[in-house]
């Protein structure tokens, strides 16, 4: 963005230094040097005697940043940024190239594009802020159903600039603000003016990537400007009990100390105490994982962010206004320690985040938060593009027993949530809701091998599983990152069903397959062997040879038969060849002692009534 491109070109009314306005709807603008609040007044800037400077981020966004949306490009040219106890988010105000504006959201590392819309005509279209429920709200706008996604009430925030922005930066400390999605769809209904009907933002999540961003910030941008780089990992002293605190700068907001359970504020990458809990001595017994493993993922790098231990509790005590349309599961009060289950958040700088859940009995699975929604008829009822209902499971919920590590939320024990699975047991589609909050996942069970081979470089975490082959591991990994809410289809359900009950994944590369198979195949001749009264004494020889065949001879590699993997990798090509030659000299000589018995068995019960007839 150059100066050609200003309409206004003026000096800042409190340092001098030099101004360019681009948007002719432009109302604040921010100086860059001495951070003055200025209000835009019939081509000239006058000082609102307010300051603003937004706190240093992570993020890859900046003033100049330009991109395409919709097939429309546009540049971002200014920033209001909201801070307030819970967290903050940045919303980038877009310049579109026919001059118009649009908002580029930013909160949790989640991005959606928006637009202001015309106000309604019918006062009475969308409900008032009070009436707005988590999990019970669901209205129309536009011949369009929506679900409350997120509830901000913010007493004491604070709103900070830069740039242009075309509306004046609020005076009040409050703001009343709630998104809403279904599917693709979203909006956000901004009440602070305190009207009873709000401004509509509308719009769609969207992922930088499909942007096609330029003029991001660079490493050294935000090591320059920031002090520290995102995804590094830094260390502290918890100013509550001095004990060692671990996290990746940039990447979540807040620490849980290990220690003492006291909550800190990584903002500003100094640890600011929230709050102090009690001190815990025998922690780390409880996480199979530890905080700071690496987990090796294909050729990714994965970091252990940090790990909640949850237990069921009654559903009427966190959620006590279900909706009369979930089965609400009835569940006996057992010792929490045998519901409980640990969920691990991973981090990959290239990824993004990833949740690893451990469940009872060595179980796990994949769970990723939805960008988009499912297509929803109720705010708890998916529906697939047929509009039929997507198969209810079952619905829980959960207290956080501990929390310990980094987040990019703030997360305490006691936290509660309510959850409702539909789908499958191999495949899940999952909703959490708080009293403020509802976001969609996907879930995949995956096998403990598959663990156990993302840490098996690790010496501190033992997996009780023989780790999975690398290329089996990022096969599975990579089918639950491309699951997406429309794949919850009536038809991919019964599929997924019936692949976990005929497991077809079989490793075809050890020596108990073709030990099976070679049973399953010479099985008539122990049948036939049974009713003849012989045991089958010969095949019982062979399958003694042929398992000590199948032990050795396919981990050899010659001529046609070698091993492009490597030299110890067991060939299935020679394991074949093994079963073959024996099921056949097997079958050759159960034949010929079949067709030898009945001509023997002849002469004993032909002639004149026979030896052995009664």
């Amino acid at each position: 963005m150059n100066s050609s491109s200003y309409l206004l070109h003026s000096t800042c009314p409190c340092c001098g230094a030099e101004i360019g306005i681009h948007s002719a709807t432009a109302v604040t603008a921010v100086c860059g040097y001495c951070h003055s609040v200025l209000l835009i007044n019939q081509n000239k800037l006058v000082q609102s005697g307010r300051h603003s400077a937004v706190l240093n981020d992570l993020s890859p966004l900046q003033i100049g940043t330009s991109g395409v949306w919709q097939g429309k490009p546009f540049t971002l040219i200014g920033r209001m940024q909201v801070n307030y106890d819970a967290g903050s988010w940045n919303e980038w105000h877009a310049l579109m190239h026919d001059g118009s504006s649009a908002w580029l959201s930013e909160a949790n590392d989640r991005f959606v594009f928006t637009r202001l819309q015309p106000a309604l005509p019918d006062l009475r279209a969308l409900p008032e802020f009070s009436n707005l429920k988590i999990g019970n709200t669901f209205f129309k706008y536009q011949k369009r159903g929506y679900a409350v996604a997120d509830i901000r009430n913010i007493q004491r925030g604070q709103y900070a600039a830069e740039g242009e922005l075309p509306i004046s930066l609020p005076q009040s400390e409050t703001a009343q603000v709630v998104d809403c999605r279904n599917g693709t769809s979203f909006i956000t209904l901004d009440y602070s003016d305190g009207k009873s009907q709000p401004q509509v933002f509308a719009g769609k999540g969207v992922a930088l990537e499909s942007l096609h961003l330029q003029n991001t910030r660079t490493p050294e941008q935000i090591r320059t400007h920031s002090g520290y780089v995102k995804g590094s990992t830094k260390r502290g002293k918890c100013p509550n009990c001095g004990g060692e605190i671990r996290w990746v700068s940039g990447i979540a907001d807040y620490v849980v100390c290990q220690y003492c359970r006291s909550q800190l504020d990584m903002s500003e990458e100094t640890a600011q105490l929230h709050a102090t809990g009690e001190m815990r001595q025998h922690q780390e017994h409880y996480l199979t994982i530890k905080i700071g493993s690496r987990a090796r993922i294909g050729n990714e790098r994965w970091w252990v962010l940090g790990a909640m231990v949850l237990y069921d509790v009654p559903v009427n005590k966190v959620m006590p206004d279900v909706p009369l349309y979930i089965q609400v599961a009835e569940r006996a009060e057992t010792d929490i320690e045998t519901l409980g289950w640990t969920e691990y958040l991973l981090y990959s700088p290239k990824k993004g985040f990833l949740w690893l859940l451990e469940l009872e009995n060595n179980r796990w699975a994949l769970a990723s938060t939805l960008d988009d929604w499912p297509t929803l008829n109720r705010p708890l009822e998916p529906i697939d593009f047929r509009k039929d209902k997507v198969p209810f499971l079952y619905d829980y919920a959960a207290h956080v027993l501990y929390a310990v590590g980094a987040f990019y939320w703030q997360v305490a024990p006691g936290d509660s949530m309510y959850y409702v699975d539909y789908g499958c047991e191999q495949r899940k589609l999952s909703t959490t809701l708080t009293q403020n909050e509802q976001s969609w996942s996907v879930v995949s069970s995956i096998p403990a091998s598959l663990v156990a081979a993302w840490f098996k470089d690790n010496k501190n975490i033992s997996i009780k599983a023989k780790p999975l082959s690398a290329d089996k591991a990022v096969k599975i990994v990579h089918e639950h990152q491309r699951l997406k809410a429309k794949d919850f289809t009536i038809g991919n359900i019964r599929k997924w069903r019936l692949q976990a009950f005929i497991k077809p994944d079989i490793d075809v590369r050890t020596v108990e397959f073709w030990m099976v198979l070679f049973i399953i195949l010479n099985l008539p001749i122990f049948i036939g062997g049974l009713d003849d009264n012989d045991f089958g004494i010969t095949s019982l020889i062979f399958h003694f040879i042929t398992y000590g065949l199948l032990v050795k001879i396919p981990y050899w590699t010659w001529g046609i038969f070698e091993s492009t993997d490597s030299a110890k990798k067991y060939n299935p090509y020679l394991a074949a060849l093994i079963v073959i030659i024996f099921t056949w000299c097997n079958y050759a000589i159960y034949i010929s002692d079949k067709e030898a018995g009945t001509s023997t068995d002849s002469h004993y019960y032909g002639g004149s009534g026979g030896r052995w007839h009664k």
